[in-house]
Order: C-alpha cells, then structure tokens, then sequence
C-alpha cells in the first residue's frame, strides 16, 4: 500500500488548538520537539503532477515538509500523553493529496528545522517569481498581439476608429457628466467630434479630485441634452449607411468606457456590433514591453510629443486617444522581451 504524507505544519497547526492549546504548543515547540523526536523521519515533497492534472489535487507548486502516517500516529500517542487530554481531530484530507520528488530528511535540532523553513521559504519565493513572471509574459504576448491586430486594422484603410471617453461626477461615479466620442474615417481620412453634456447631472460639477473642464471642449461644438438622447446620437453615429459593419471601437481603459455605455442603455455587441477593440492604456504597455505600465492618458501623450489642452473634457480626451490610438499604430513592434526569471539554482536548494 502506498505510504500517505501529511504537511507537518499542518499538523502541528490543528493539534496546537486541541484541549491545553498552551501545552501543546510548547510540544511543537522546535526547541523541544525536534530534538526529542531525532528519529521520526520527515521528508521534502511535491504535490504530485498527475493527482493535479487529474483534477484531484489543487497544487501551488510548493515544496513542503512531510511526515508519514505512521510518525503522525507516534505524534498523536506522545501528545495526548503530554496534554493528557485524548486528541478527537485528525487532517482528513491525506488521503486525496498524494505528494512526489519525496526527498527523506534529518531534523535533530531546532537550527535544522529553522534551516529547512528558510530553504523551503526560500523555493516558495522562487516559485511565486516564477508564476508571476509568466504571467507577466502572457499578458505581455496578448497586449503585443493586440497591437499588433490594431495596426494591420489600421492598414487596412475601411475602418470608422471610434475613441470614446465617459467623464463621471467625482463624487459619484453612477452619475454621468460628459460624453465624448471621436471618429476617423479610414476611407475618406476625415475627423469628427462630438461631444455631449448631460442636463440630469447639469447642476453637478467637478473640481476637487479631478478637473472641471465641462466646458472647455475645443473640436466643435457642446450639445447639452438627457442621456437617452445622447445613448441614441451615438448609436445614429455608428450605425448609419457605410460605416455599420466597420466599427473599431477605442478607449483609455475601454472596459470601463463600455460599461458607462451600457450603462445609458447603449447595446453594444447586439446594435453597434464592432468588429475590433482596442485600449490605448494596454497599447501603450505592449509599446514598452512592460504589461504592468499603465499609463494616464496625458502622460503618454507628452511622452510622444503629441500636443494636447483641456484634458477631462470627455471630447477632448476622446479626441486625443483617437490621435494617441493612430500614433501607436504606427510604432514598429519591437521583438518580444519576457519577464526575468529565477535562477534554476533556487530551486535546487531545500
């Protein structure tokens, strides 16, 4: 029969709680358990790969310390001897968690326990690295691909690029400001602006955490109208004759665009239905091969030299992703750099 493993720690978690919590912490105690316990046999292992593919074990990829099921029956007996109290809980789960790469070791002393808590402390940072940089690598691919997609869109010279922006109360994200939306026609290479205030929240202004330039919108005119009517412009500007079919939607944070969107009521995938979506935010990142550099739209803009005035106007800023969203199309990719990873040394050690 195949030995069964317990994670010590746990363990020596769920009997430190049992009947006398004070003395049996002091039994698990390094400086007077391990040495009066030279000869229970511990061990170093791994959740086992093919019990995790198989669904039935959840794995971090971490090393642990392991004892068997025999030296927890030995514990189990010495402990309610040194309590005096009969221990009722048992880890319940061993028996679905099977571990691999079971490496026997030696703990004599309290500085070899401390010894194997610092290395296995030590590979559990090594592996979170690890995970981390991966991830870090497939965001960073998918951002990449995206640019990518964006600037053979953009090529392509048929599509109507749509740069929306939501300007919010400041106080109270529900309540909708400004709308804004910017669009360039591929085809005929013609701009056009349209930016919306709105008369339900006409009485509410910005100023304390973020700009009030309502009325600085500086590519055409401010129309002040309810929600529902400017759900229903922007709907008209995107669905007429000759650009239905062809819409490429863009946004600073695009999702968070959508949402205030849908939100008034517009159906996106069901009435617009845009054939390609594009955040300028994550652009930029894959830009500078760095997934985690998300930048403020203004920022980026004076880091490409792109002129810009009265930003937190919700035209403005539409227009200036638009022109930020045409300016990164045109940026050469850069071959794919990935994240730093640890060493393979660290996980040699335990």
């Amino acid at each position: 029969m195949e030995n069964q493993y317990l994670q010590f720690q746990r363990v020596v978690r769920l009997w430190s709680k049992e009947g006398n919590s004070e003395k049996s912490k002091a039994f698990f105690s390094p400086s007077y358990f391990f040495p009066r316990h030279a000869n229970i046999e511990f061990y170093i292992g791994k959740l086992n790969a093919e019990r995790i593919n198989s669904g039935t074990n959840k794995t971090d990829g971490y090393r642990y310390l392991l004892i068997s099921e025999d030296s927890m029956k030995v514990i189990k007996a010495e402990l309610e001897l040194y309590i005096s109290i009969k221990i009722s809980s048992t880890p319940t789960d061993y028996n679905a968690t099977s571990y691999e790469d079971i490496k026997p070791i030696i703990i004599d002393s309290q500085e070899a326990y401390e010894k194997i808590e610092m290395s296995l402390l030590k590979f559990k940072k090594s592996v979170k690295k690890k995970a981390k940089a991966a991830r870090a690598n497939a965001k960073l691919k998918s951002i990449r691909d995206s640019l990518e997609k964006a600037r053979e869109m953009y090529q392509e010279n048929k599509y109507l690029f749509v740069a929306i922006d939501v300007e919010s109360y400041e106080r109270d994200h529900s309540c909708i400001l400004e709308v804004g939306w910017s669009m360039y026609n591929a085809k005929s290479n013609l701009f056009m602006d349209r930016h919306f205030c709105a008369t339900e929240y006409e009485h509410m202004r910005n100023g304390r955490f973020v700009p009030d330039m309502k009325e600085r919108f500086i590519f055409g005119e401010t129309i002040w109208t309810n929600l529902k009517s400017i759900a229903d412009e922007f709907v008209k500007d995107l669905t007429e004759e000759g650009v239905k079919g062809n819409v490429v939607l863009v946004g600073h944070d695009i999702k968070m665009e959508e949402k205030y969107l849908e939100n008034m009521g517009v159906e996106i995938q069901k009435v617009i239905k845009p054939v390609g979506r594009f955040d300028t935010a994550e652009m930029n990142a894959a830009r500078l091969g760095n997934p985690h550099e998300r930048m403020a739209l203004g920022k980026i803009l004076d880091s490409l030299d792109i002129e810009n005035y009265s930003l937190h106007n919700a035209g403005n800023d539409a227009r200036y992703t638009l022109l930020l969203f045409l300016e990164l199309c045109k940026f050469p990719l850069a071959s794919l750099k990935e994240f730093p990873q640890t060493s393979d040394s660290d996980e040699e050690e335990s």
